[in-house]
């Protein structure tokens, strides 16, 4: 009866052949597979799309490993259909989910890396096609590399990207992570709340990822098998979770109702190839996957397809089973045709690529094209594996083979070709100055960077040593242990003197450690060899920044700006500079190319605001504010700048509200606090404004402000002017702004006219009046 039923609810897109099969079945009792992709159409069914992070294939049971505890993946094979011979076109997690959402490879979409780039706007994700169609669509993603502003929220009306992260734990794009089972606590929070709509949800699972951390039992069940068992204990509990998810669609009576599709982004080294972790090859141990489907009814049953598919056959393939056109442009095609067919050839060839070897250590891109039987990886040793014979991709084959290596090496060529074609434009992500400081620290500044042009350049085999080296570095930074993260990255310097990722991560670290000079000089040298370097002179203008040297700052943004008229980074450094001086005028068409060219950036965006405000256009900037906090509304800064508009329009009770508001979400916050206080020293309310200037004092001493307004308050009241001299002398002790110069020196005049301190008040007059017509511009 269940099949008359389920024939007759989702082959509506054909009527006639639908009916008819739902008849055949109903009448004969028997079950009839399905002969054509059209008689795999499910209009309205459910998807579940599930991606587990750092899953090698080889370590799940279906696909033979002996050891592993994967029951509920394995009885999703048996149930579906298996693709043996799954490749991801990288071993990254953003670039890898961004293929599978789009379809597209990385060169195409341009996410290529973790970290600046975000997948832009004009890519057509899955969730955007299903929810054009009436589908309400939900993520919950286990990891900050897939947070919602590097782009892949788009199509999403629920994406779950809020990860907890303790008071001292650093930001981090691996670290920073939740595991399993809050994924799946969060996701059937989200599924319950059903509204009549067909559903896309997708659930990412992060645990597989360094560090291997099970939780009991897991961790003293798989803690005895050597290398590698307790990343195997992390895909059991994993394996686990998932199977609340598959009891929740049967409890619900939703798993024949619901299309599931389980993938891996990427493998793990786990030591081939001496790499321990991912990012860095591209053999089999990271690029190859495992992928499921389970399809609605039991017509496809325990299928095992052969042949070789791609990550980027994902999308296609769901759009397909619910009757939805695929977008174009597209780079991958529908996998139905192997599942009613699974002896029949899949697509011919799968591309990958390993660009992190390039773009950051300076050394040659991997480049690969893999066929069913074998691969060819385009280096400057080039090698050639028959994948057929040689799985683990141990025995070289391009000295004996030469002639299979150079079609190949032609067919990869093409196929780069034909996927660059077109490319539109790269989008920086939306990132937040924690997040941009995290970046700058690991040497990933100055946004994204060009593929690289062929040379004369080192192979990655030779230098794996090296990145280890350089991860441990960065692992190091993001501890604040920066003097070790120098040690080492010394160390791997003077090993290989050229590798751009670890001299600008030096520099960082020089930077962080308060040593300026050691990595104004590590820059120098950098820029002497390379003087068009965006990345080394943006973060040499950083650092000049520190040290206030505005009119410096201002070159070197040029200077970047002439190389890469799109780089946001160099119009804000630019109008920072500006608006230290209060002026928003200079400031303002800075801002408004930054923000014309990267419109998510929230904090270009703030700024702008802040611009709007200084020069008296409010009506803009509250526009730019609201817009900002509809999207982010407990996001940093946002009531920060609301209450300065409020202030500027006379609101003084709504900016009392939004700064109390924004210290409420950000406590740490210092101007949000000072300004509170400052208000509330106007309003008349001096024991609140008391307050707030004693806790910055206490947590921030080095600020000069808050001890001078401390010292104006006491001195109102007439209290304990020995205290009020000492604050105006540290906060003139703090400060080199003539404006709070001429404040410190009154304040002490008045102590010292009340005191009767006549030849230090004469002192302290003058050096008011000098700092006054140095404002005034009158000399001095």
């Amino acid at each position: 009866m269940w099949r008359l039923q389920r024939a007759m609810t989702f082959k509506r897109v054909n009527l006639v052949s639908g009916v008819a099969l739902a008849f055949t079945i109903a009448l004969s009792g028997c079950q009839k597979a399905p002969r054509t992709p059209q008689d795999l159409v499910f209009p309205g069914a459910n998807v579940l799309l599930i991606t587990l992070d750092t899953t090698r294939a080889d370590r799940i049971g279906a696909y033979g490993y002996e050891r592993a505890e994967t029951p509920r993946l394995d009885q999703l094979a048996e149930d579906g259909v298996l693709f043996e011979q799954a490749i991801t076109p990288t071993a990254f997690t953003l670039p890898s989910h961004s293929s599978i959402m789009t379809g597209l490879y990385p060169p195409f979409h341009g996410v290529r890396l973790n970290g600046g780039v975000a997948l832009a706007d004009v890519h057509v994700t899955l969730a955007e096609r299903l929810a054009a169609s009436g589908y309400r669509c939900g993520a919950v993603v286990g990891a900050f590399v897939l947070d919602q502003r590097w782009g892949l929220s788009q199509g999403f009306e629920h994406y779950e990207d809020d990860i907890d992260r303790a008071a001292d734990q650093p930001l981090d794009l691996a670290g920073v992570q939740r595991p399993a089972d809050r994924i799946v606590d969060t996701a059937l929070e989200w599924l319950e709340r059903e509204d009549g709509r067909p559903f896309l949800a997708w659930l990412h699972f992060y645990d597989p990822h360094i560090p291997y951390e099970p939780p009991e039992p897991y961790a003293t069940r798989f803690s005895d098998r050597g290398p590698g068992g307790l990343y195997d204990g992390e895909i059991a509990f994993t394996d686990d979770q998932v199977g609340r998810v598959f009891d929740w669609l049967d409890k619900r009576g939703l798993g024949e109702n619901t299309i599931v599709v389980v993938v891996g982004d990427h493998g793990e080294g786990l030591g081939d190839h001496d790499e321990r972790q991912h990012g860095y090859f591209i053999y089999d141990a990271t690029v190859h996957v495992p992928l499921m489907f389970k399809i609605p009814g039991s017509e496809l049953e325990g299928i095992r397809v052969p042949a070789q598919v791609r990550t980027i056959d994902i999308l296609p393939t769901v759009l397909g089973l619910v009757g939805i056109k695929a977008p174009v442009p597209i780079h991958g095609q529908s996998l139905v045709p192997l599942m009613l067919d699974p002896k029949s050839p899949g697509p011919e060839y799968a591309y990958s690529e390993s660009m992190a070897v390039y773009l950051h250590y300076g050394w040659s891109a991997l480049y690969s094209v893999r066929t069913s039987d074998d691969k060819f990886i385009d280096a400057p040793r080039a090698e050639l594996y028959d994948i057929t014979a040689d799985p683990g991709e141990n025995q070289n084959l391009f000295a004996r083979d030469r002639r299979r290596a150079d079609e190949l090496r032609s067919v990869l060529a093409h196929l780069r070709e034909e996927i660059e074609r077109g490319a539109p434009q790269t989008q920086d992500a939306d990132l937040d100055e924690e997040t941009r400081d995290m970046l700058a620290a690991l040497g990933y500044v100055g946004g994204a960077t060009a593929a690289p042009e062929s040379g004369n350049l080192a192979d990655p085999k030779d230098k794996v040593h090296l990145f280890d080296s350089i991860g441990y570095a960065s692992t190091l930074m993001l501890e604040d242990d920066f003097e070790e993260a120098i040690s080492v990255l010394k160390l791997v310097l003077g090993d290989d003197p050229e590798i751009p990722q670890a001299t600008l991560m030096l520099a960082a670290a020089y930077r962080e450690a308060n040593q300026i000079d050691e990595g104004k000089a590590i820059l120098d040298d950098y820029l002497r060899e390379n003087p068009d370097s965006t990345r080394a002179l943006t973060l040499m203008a950083k650092i000049l920044s520190d040290e206030g040297r505005d009119e410096e700052v201002l070159a070197l943004a040029k200077r970047v700006l002439a190389e890469d008229d799109r780089s946001t980074e160099a119009y804000a450094l630019m109008a920072g500079v500006y608006m230290k001086h209060n002026d928003h005028r200079r400031a303002l068409p800075l801002l408004e190319k930054a923000v014309e060219i990267q419109p998510k950036l929230t904090r270009n965006r703030l700024n702008l605001a802040a611009a709007y405000i200084g020069v008296g256009r409010l009506a803009e900037a509250e526009t730019v504010l609201n817009a900002i906090q509809a999207e982010y509304p407990d996001g940093p800064r946002v009531n920060y700048h609301l209450g300065l508009l409020y202030e500027e329009q006379g609101r003084t009770a709504e900016a009392r509200d939004a700064y109390a508001k924004e210290l409420e979400l950000h406590p740490k916050s210092v101007m949000p606090r000072f300004n509170l206080g400052n208000l509330e020293f106007r309003l008349g309310n001096v024991e609140a404004a008391e307050r707030e200037m004693r806790i910055l004092i206490e947590e921030v001493p080095e600020i000069p402000k808050p001890h001078l307004l401390l010292a104006r308050i006491l001195l109102q009241q007439e209290r304990d002017l020995d205290e009020v001299e000492r604050l105006a002398k540290a906060g003139l002790e703090r400060t080199e702004a003539d404006d709070l110069k001429v404040l410190g020196y009154y304040l002490l005049a008045d102590v010292y006219s009340r005191q009767g301190r006549q030849a230090e008040l004469q002192q302290v007059l003058e050096k008011a009046q000098y700092y006054r017509s140095r404002i005034e511009g009158t000399g001095g």
